[in-house]
C-alpha cells in the first residue's frame, strides 16, 4: 500500500463559450477562466475551482456536472453561487470554491453568519423599500396594510414588537376599519413598536386564514431589518375576532412569538400543544356567553393547567376570568401587556411540541418537514439531552433536525434517534449554504441552522441535504462550468476525472491479544497468500481474536 503524492498543479481552463453579459463593449475586462487545484483526484477528495475574471454579477454560478448532462441547477451533481451561498448576495471577479463545501469551525460559523444576515438585511431592504414605506405588504393577492406607534427607549439588545389584531369579522369593510383604528389606541406597551394590522379580508376567521402566516412572518421581518426589532422579542395579542386569530395563530407560529394572549374570542378547532416554550395568556368576560366564549375559556384554563402538571418545563400561562364582565373588559386585560413583556423566545428549546393545525407549516423551531407529510392532526414530539436528540413522530415519514451550536456542541458526534431506533451517529458540518438557506426562508438570524440531518421510517438519512454517498462525486468524468447569471449561459469550463479511491488496509494489535483491521474497500481473506481468498462481511473496523485462526488479509475494490 503506497500513500498518494498530492498533485498541485492546476489546468489551465478550456474555453467553451464566452458571452459579452455584465460589461460594457470596449471595456478593459479580463476573460473568464475556471481552473482545478488538481486535474484529477480520487473518490473522497474534495473538487476545489478557482475562477477569475467574472462580472461583479451576485447571480454568477459555478455546477458541477457529469460530462455529457445538460447544464441546468436539477442536473448539477454541485452548485453554488461565486460568493459561495445559495442566495447569492455578492458577486465576486475572483474567488475559490470548494465541493463538497468546507467544514467551518464554531467561530468560522459565527463570523459567517454574522456576515450573511448584514447581506440578507441589505438586501431585504433594497427589495422591500416601497411596502415598508407603503406600510403596506401584498403576497398572492392579499394585502396587509398596518399603523404603527413607538413606546419607551430602545435597548441595547434591540426593541419589542406588539402585534394587536382587531375585532370584527364578518361585516362590512367600515365596521372593521373603525375596529382597526380603536385597535391601535388599545393598548400601551412599556416598550416597543405597537403595531395594528388591518385584517386582508371582512370574514369571520379573518386572523386565521392560510394567507396570515406568511404576511405575518413578512411583517416581522420587515421590522426586523428596518427598525431593529428583536426577533426574540416578538408578541401578538388580539381582541374578539382578533382573540379567536390569536388561539389559532399563537400555537400555529409559536416558534415566532415570546408570548401571545388572547382576549374575548373563541378557540373554534385550536388545540394548545404547541404553546410549550412561550408566554400564553387568556382573558375573558365572565359573563361573556355568546359562542359559549366563557365556557370555552374555562375548558383551556383547565387544558393548559394540565399541560403544566404533566410537563412543568413548559406551558407557562395566565388565566383570568372576570366575574361579572361582559364581552368588554373595561381594559382589565390589559394587565397581560407586562407579564407578556417579561418573556423572551428561545429559537433553540431542548423540547419541541409540534402539532400540525389545518394551515399546515413546514417548519417549527428546529423541526421541518417537507409538503408530502403535511397533514391536520400530525404530531411530532423531540427532545434533546446532551448530543442526543430523540424525535416521536409516529404519523410522519420524514423529520428534518435543523442544527446551531446553540442545541448542540456540533464539535463532537451527534445521535439523532426516531421512534427509539438510532438513525443517525457521527459528526456533522458546519456549512456556509445551510446558514444561506436558512436566512432564505425566514430572516431570522437567532433561529438560523448551520446544518441538517433528515431521517425517518426507511434507512436513508441526509446530512446537509446529501445521503452518504452523495458527499463526494463517484468515479466518472466531470465538467466544472462557470455560468454568467440565473441563466445556463456558460462562459467557460473545465474537465476533469475521479478516479476510483485505492484499497487501504491498516492491522493494530490490541492488548488483548486481538488485531483490529481498518480498511476502505472490500475486505477478504484467504488460509494461505495464494488463496483462495474470500470476502469478509464486515464494514470497517474489524476484529480478529486468536481463536478465529490465522489467515492472511487485504483490501480490494
Amino acid at each position: 500500500m503506497s500513500m498518494r503524492k498530492p498533485m498541485h498543479t492546476e489546468l489551465t481552463a478550456r474555453l467553451v463559450c464566452l458571452l459579452a453579459v455584465g460589461w460594457s463593449a470596449g471595456a478593459a475586462q479580463a476573460a473568464p477562466v475556471i481552473s482545478l487545484v488538481e486535474s484529477s483526484r480520487e473518490v473522497g477528495q474534495p473538487v476545489v475551482v478557482n475562477f477569475s475574471g467574472v462580472t461583479k454579477n451576485s447571480k454568477a454560478w459555478v455546477g458541477v456536472f457529469r460530462k455529457g448532462r445538460k447544464p441546468s441547477r436539477n442536473n448539477a451533481e454541485f452548485w453554488l453561487y461565486v460568493d459561495g451561498t445559495t442566495v447569492g448576495y455578492t458577486g465576486l471577479a475572483s474567488g475559490t470554491l470548494s465541493f463538497p463545501e468546507s467544514s467551518l469551525s464554531k467561530s468560522e460559523a459565527k463570523k459567517s453568519l454574522a456576515s450573511l444576515w448584514n447581506r440578507h438585511k441589505s438586501l431585504l431592504l433594497r427589495e422591500r423599500a416601497k411596502e415598508i414605506s407603503a406600510k403596506k405588504i401584498t403576497l398572492n393577492g392579499n394585502s396587509l396594510r398596518y399603523t404603527q406607534k413607538v413606546f419607551g427607549s430602545a435597548p441595547k439588545t434591540g426593541r419589542s414588537l406588539w402585534i394587536s389584531l382587531h375585532g370584527g369579522g364578518s361585516a362590512p369593510a367600515s365596521v372593521n376599519d373603525q375596529q382597526w383604528r380603536n385597535q391601535l389606541q388599545l393598548y400601551q406597551p412599556k416598550e416597543g413598536y405597537y403595531v395594528a394590522p388591518r385584517a386582508p379580508t371582512d370574514s369571520w376567521n379573518m386572523w386565521f386564514k392560510p394567507h396570515i402566516t406568511p404576511l405575518f412572518d413578512r411583517l416581522i421581518e420587515n421590522f426586523v431589518v428596518k427598525h431593529r426589532v428583536n426577533p426574540d422579542k416578538v408578541y401578538v395579542l388580539g381582541y374578539s375576532a382578533g382573540g379567536d386569530g390569536v388561539y389559532q395563530i399563537g400555537p400555529r407560529m409559536a416558534d415566532r412569538w415570546a408570548a401571545a394572549s388572547m382576549m374575548a374570542g373563541h378557540p373554534n378547532d385550536a388545540k394548545p400543544d404547541n404553546l410549550r416554550n412561550i408566554g400564553f395568556g387568556l382573558f375573558m368576560g365572565g359573563n361573556d356567553s355568546s359562542y359559549n366564549r366563557n365556557g370555552m375559556a374555562k375548558t383551556w384554563k383547565g387544558l393548559l393547567a394540565g399541560l403544566k402538571e404533566k410537563d412543568p418545563g413548559g406551558y407557562d400561562h395566565m388565566v383570568r376570568i372576570y366575574p361579572g364582565l361582559g364581552h368588554w373588559m373595561n381594559l382589565r386585560d390589559a394587565e397581560a401587556l407586562p407579564w407578556m413583556a417579561k418573556f423572551t423566545r428561545d429559537p433553540w428549546p431542548d423540547k419541541v411540541i409540534w402539532r400540525q393545525d389545518g394551515v399546515t407549516q413546514s417548519r417549527f423551531y428546529w423541526l421541518g418537514v417537507s409538503k408530502s407529510d403535511h397533514a391536520k392532526g400530525r404530531r411530532i414530539e423531540a427532545t434533546v439531552r446532551g448530543q442526543t436528540v430523540n424525535l416521536t413522530a409516529k404519523q410522519t415519514s420524514r423529520v428534518t433536525v435543523r442544527l446551531s451550536d446553540a442545541l448542540v456542541d456540533l464539535d463532537r458526534a451527534v445521535t439523532v434517534k426516531y421512534n427509539g431506533k438510532v438513525k443517525f451517529r457521527g459528526n456533522v458540518d458546519r456549512l456556509k449554504s445551510r446558514m444561506s438557506e436558512s436566512l432564505a426562508v425566514r430572516a431570522d438570524s437567532s433561529s438560523a441552522a448551520y446544518a441538517t440531518i433528515t431521517v425517518g421510517k426507511d434507512s436513508s438519512v441526509r446530512v446537509n441535504g446529501r445521503l452518504a454517498e452523495e458527499r463526494f462525486l463517484k468515479a466518472g468524468k466531470y465538467r466544472a462550468v462557470l455560468f454568467a447569471d440565473d441563466s445556463t449561459s456558460e462562459l467557460v469550463s473545465s474537465e476533469f476525472e475521479v478516479s476510483p479511491r485505492k484499497p487501504t488496509l491498516n492491522a493494530l494489535r490490541n492488548k488483548d491479544g486481538t488485531l483490529t483491521f481498518t480498511f476502505e474497500g472490500n475486505l477478504e481473506r484467504a488460509p494461505t497468500v495464494l488463496g483462495p481468498w474470500r470476502k469478509v462481511n464486515s464494514k470497517s473496523p474489524y476484529t480478529l481474536h486468536p481463536v478465529d485462526g490465522i489467515g492472511f488479509f487485504r483490501a480490494v475494490q
